[in-house]
C-alpha cells in the first residue's frame, strides 16, 4: 500500500513539473563558450534581398520630427502627423477684481493633463485671437500673451502618466485649446537606442555595455563580400553600421544548439524572386538575359565555397562535419511592382524551396519564411498580395506537402512607425533595429519548432497608444473641417514655423523662394519648399500648390523632330544622353528665329512617344499626374533623339510667385533619359540621367530662376526641349526602344514665412 502511494505522489509531482522551453522568452546571456565541436556543425542559409542584407540602424539616429506634439483638442486626428490626444478641461465663471477695485465675473477653464512621454515640453495656448490669455499648470504661469505683444513660454518637465492640474484665465469668449510641444527630442528605433538605452533585448549588452558576442555562432557573408567574410555573432558582424533578421535569428539556434552553428548569408538589395533568384524549376523567360536566376545562382555557389572552406571559416573546427540544418527566406518587395511576378510568387517560392532542398540534397529541410511587413497592418494592395502568397506557402492546409517543414512568419507586428524610427523609409521598415531584431527573433523560434523543439514567445513591448489603436480616419466634410481647424494651431505656430527656424532648411528655403540658382543641379522638383507646403496640406490649406501657367500645352501643336544621330551608341548602354551632331541647318533649333517649316519639322500634340515603335503607354498602371507615362502618346516618337518646340504667350508673372517646367513621361525608378530645356534659347534645365534607382517618384524639369525671368516679362517665350529614347534596363538588360515625353508650365504661391529675418 505504502509503495502504491509512493507512486501515487511520483505520478502527480511529474504530471505538475513544469516543461522547460528550448527556447524561453528571455533569451540567456551568451556564456562565451564556443559550441560543441564534436558534432556537426548545424548550418542555416538566410537568402532574401535588402531585408535580409539588413537595414536596422545599429546607432546615429536622429529624430525624424523637429517635434512631438500633444493637442488638447478631440478633433485632432490621429495621422498623418504624430499628434497625441491629451487634457480634458471644464468651464466656470469666477468673480475677480479689476486694477480699480471694481468686481467682475470672468470665465477660468481649469483641468488635469497626462503626456505619455516624460521630458520637456512648451505650452501654447489657442490661435489668433483666442491665443491672448494665461495658463498655469501646477499653480505655475507656463504661458502668457498679452494685448499687442508676443507670447511667453515657459518649457516645463513633465513626467509621463503624472497627471498635472492646469488654469486657463484672460480669455475670451470660448476656452482656448492649448497643444504642447515636446522639446527634448531623442532618436529613436537604432540599436543604440532599443538596446542600451531602452533596454529590450538585454542579450544582445554585456555586463560592460558592449556588444555581445555569441562564440557559438559564427556569421558568414557569403554574397556582398569578394571572398567571404565573417566572424563571430554580434550586433556589428553583419558591416558595423547596421543589423539584418540574422542577429536575432543567431541568438535564437545558439540558445537552441549545443553544437557550434553557422549562419550563411547570400542576399543582395532590390532583386525579384521572380527574376533575379528565378528558381530553376520555374523555367527562363528570357534565355539570353544574364541576369535571370542569376542571384540564385550566386547563392548556391556563395553556400558550397563557405562549406567547401569550412575549416577555414568556422573558428575551431576539427574535420566534424555538417549539417545544412534550414534555410530562411526574408524577400517580397520587388516583386509587388510586376502583376505577373506576384501571380507567380506563391509557384516561384515553392519551386525555389524544393530546388534549394535538391541542390544540397536535403530533401526536408526546413524553410521559414519572413512575410514582408511594409506599412504593418495598414499595408498597400500590392504588399498584401505578396503577404498573402508567402502565407499560403507556410499553411499545411493550402499545401500539405510542406506540413512540418515549411512555416511563414507574419511580420507585419513588428513594423514601427517613422516616429520610432531612424529614418522615413518605408520599403527597409524604416530602419528599425527592433524591427529587424524582432522578425529574426520570430524567424529562429518558427525554425525550433520545426525542427521539434520548443519555445516560448518573445512578449512585445506595450505600443504608444496613437499607434497600438485603430487609425481615427475622417470621413464626413465636417468631421474634415474640424480635423483641420484643429490642426491649424500646431501646423502654423508649430510645425511650420519649427520647419522655417531649422537651420537644415534656411539657407535653401531662402533660395528656393528668391529663385537662385543652386551650386548643383538637380533633375527633381522637390526641394524645401516641397516639405513645409505639405505642412500647410496637413493644415488644409492649399493656396500653395503649383497650378497650370498659361496655354494648355496639351492642345497646343508643338514644333518636333526626330532623328538617329552620327554618334552610335551600344543599345546595351544606358545613360543615352549626349553630345550628338544635329542636321544640317538645325544646329540653332531653340532659338527663337529658328524657322522649323523651312528644316522640315512636323507639328504635333504631346504626349510624345513609342513602345517598340507603337503609340502605347509605358506603364499604364502610372496615374501621376507630373508623369503620365500611363497614357497614350498622341504622337509618335519615331528616332533616338527628339526635339521639340513652342511659342507662347504668357499673361504677366505675378509677384510672390515661382516657376518650373514639368518635363514628364519618366518618374519612376530606372525610366527615361536625360533632357535638356531651353528659355528663348537659354539653357534652364539640363539632366544627363534618367531616373535611378531609389529615386523614383517625383516630378522632373526645371524651374525659371531669376536670371531667366525676364524671358517670360513680355509675354512671348519659346520653350524648346529635347530628349533621348532608352533601349535598356540595369538589370533586365536590352528592351525594346521607349520614350514618353511633355512639358508643363506651372506656377506657385510661396507662402508667408521668415528665414533669417527676411519675410517672404
Amino acid at each position: 500500500m505504502k509503495s502504491i502511494q509512493h507512486l501515487i505522489t511520483l505520478s502527480l509531482l511529474l504530471f505538475t513539473l513544469p516543461v522547460f522551453a528550448d527556447v524561453p522568452s528571455r533569451l540567456p546571456d551568451p556564456d562565451g563558450k564556443p559550441g560543441d565541436s564534436t558534432k556537426p556543425v548545424k548550418v542555416y542559409i538566410l537568402a532574401g534581398q535588402s531585408n535580409m542584407v539588413g537595414m536596422g540602424n545599429l546607432s546615429g539616429a536622429k529624430n525624424v520630427y523637429n517635434g512631438v506634439y500633444f493637442s488638447s483638442d478631440p478633433a485632432v486626428p490621429n495621422k498623418p502627423l504624430p499628434i497625441y490626444k491629451v487634457g480634458n478641461y471644464r468651464t466656470s465663471m469666477i468673480r475677480v477684481f479689476l486694477p480699480d477695485g471694481t468686481p467682475t465675473i470672468k470665465p477660468v477653464a481649469e483641468g488635469q493633463l497626462e503626456v505619455p512621454q516624460q521630458g520637456v515640453y512648451q505650452l501654447h495656448c489657442g490661435f489668433g485671437k483666442s491665443s491672448y490669455n494665461a495658463m498655469q499648470l501646477n499653480g505655475q504661469e507656463v504661458y502668457r500673451r498679452n494685448a499687442g505683444a508676443e507670447p511667453i513660454k515657459k518649457s516645463v518637465t513633465l513626467e509621463s502618466g503624472k497627471r498635472y492640474p492646469f488654469k486657463i484665465s484672460d480669455f475670451q469668449g470660448a476656452a482656448p485649446r492649448f497643444w504642447l510641444q515636446k522639446m527634448d527630442l531623442l532618436g529613436n528605433g537604432d540599436l543604440e537606442a532599443v538596446a542600451k538605452r531602452e533596454g529590450k533585448f538585454p542579450w544582445l549588452v554585456d555586463a560592460q555595455g558592449n556588444w555581445s558576442v555569441r562564440n557559438d555562432v559564427y556569421f558568414q557573408e557569403a554574397r556582398l563580400a569578394k571572398d567571404g567574410k565573417g566572424s563571430p555573432l554580434s550586433a556589428t558582424s553583419n558591416n558595423g553600421k547596421s543589423i539584418g533578421p540574422e542577429l536575432g535569428f543567431g541568438h535564437v539556434l545558439g540558445t537552441f544548439h549545443d553544437e557550434q552553428v553557422l549562419l550563411i548569408k547570400t542576399a543582395q538589395g532590390n532583386r525579384a524572386l521572380g527574376f533575379d533568384f528565378r528558381p530553376p524549376s520555374s523555367g527562363r523567360t528570357d534565355l539570353d538575359n544574364k541576369f535571370e536566376s542569376l542571384e540564385y545562382k550566386l547563392m548556391i555557389e556563395g553556400v558550397r565555397k563557405t562549406l567547401n572552406n569550412i575549416d577555414k571559416v568556422v573558428p575551431g573546427y576539427n574535420g566534424q562535419g555538417y549539417e545544412i540544418a534550414g534555410f530562411v527566406w526574408f524577400q517580397g518587395h520587388k516583386d509587388s511592382f510586376s502583376e505577373v511576378l506576384i501571380a507567380e510568387y506563391e509557384k516561384n517560392l515553392i519551386n525555389l524551396i524544393n530546388d534549394v532542398r535538391q541542390e544540397f540534397k536535403v530533401p526536408n529541410l526546413p524553410a521559414v519564411i519572413g512575410s514582408n511587413g511594409f506599412g504593418g497592418y495598414n499595408m498597400q494592395d500590392k504588399f498584401l498580395k505578396i503577404l498573402e502568397a508567402q502565407m499560403a506557402v507556410g499553411d499545411p492546409q493550402k499545401h500539405p506537402e510542406f506540413a512540418g517543414t515549411v512555416a511563414s512568419v507574419d511580420t507585419r507586428r513588428f513594423w514601427r512607425e517613422v516616429e520610432e524610427s531612424p529614418k522615413s523609409e518605408d520599403y527597409h521598415y524604416n530602419r528599425n533595429a527592433e524591427t529587424y531584431v524582432l522578425i529574426g527573433d520570430a524567424l529562429g523560434r518558427e525554425m525550433v519548432e520545426l525542427l521539434g523543439g520548443k519555445t516560448e514567445p518573445l512578449p512585445l513591448a506595450s505600443r504608444p497608444e496613437r499607434i497600438a489603436s485603430e487609425q481615427k480616419t475622417v470621413s464626413s466634410d465636417e468631421e474634415k473641417a474640424a480635423a483641420e481647424n484643429a490642426l491649424r494651431p500646431i501646423i502654423l505656430d508649430g510645425i511650420a514655423a519649427s520647419y522655417v527656424a531649422n537651420p537644415r532648411y534656411q539657407a535653401s528655403l531662402l533660395q528656393e523662394a528668391n529663385g537662385e540658382r543652386p551650386q548643383r543641379f538637380n533633375q527633381f522638383l522637390r526641394g524645401s519648399m516641397y516639405g513645409l507646403i505639405n505642412s500647410y496640406h496637413a493644415a488644409g490649406i492649399n493656396e500653395y500648390d503649383w497650378q497650370p501657367f498659361g496655354p494648355n500645352c496639351d492642345k497646343m501643336k508643338w514644333e518636333y523632330f526626330s532623328f538617329d544621330p552620327p554618334e552610335t551608341m551600344s543599345t546595351e548602354k544606358g545613360n543615352r544622353y549626349r553630345k550628338v551632331t544635329y542636321p544640317q541647318g538645325m544646329e540653332n533649333w531653340h532659338s527663337p528665329d529658328f524657322d522649323s517649316t523651312q528644316a522640315g519639322w512636323k507639328n504635333g500634340l504631346q504626349p510624345f512617344g513609342q513602345l517598340a515603335g507603337k503609340l502605347a503607354p509605358i506603364q499604364e498602371s502610372c496615374s501621376a499626374s507630373f508623369c503620365r507615362c500611363g497614357e497614350q502618346p498622341k504622337t509618335l516618337w519615331e528616332h533616338e533623339v527628339l526635339l521639340v518646340r513652342g511659342t507662347f504667350e504668357l499673361p504677366p508673372l505675378k509677384p510672390g510667385h515661382r516657376y518650373r517646367i514639368v518635363v514628364g513621361g519618366a518618374a519612376h525608378v530606372n525610366s527615361g533619359e536625360g533632357y535638356a530645356i531651353y528659355v528663348d534659347g537659354k539653357l534652364c534645365a539640363e539632366s544627363k540621367t534618367g531616373v535611378p534607382n531609389r529615386q523614383g517618384g517625383q516630378p522632373r524639369g526645371g524651374y525659371i530662376y531669376e536670371d531667366l525671368r525676364p524671358q517670360l516679362e513680355d509675354g512671348k517665350v519659346t520653350i524648346a526641349a529635347k530628349s533621348f529614347l532608352r533601349y535598356n534596363h540595369p538589370r533586365h538588360g536590352v528592351q525594346p526602344p521607349r520614350g514618353h515625353f511633355s512639358l508643363q508650365i506651372e506656377e506657385q504661391k510661396l507662402p508667408p514665412f521668415v528665414v533669417s529675418g527676411e519675410e517672404k
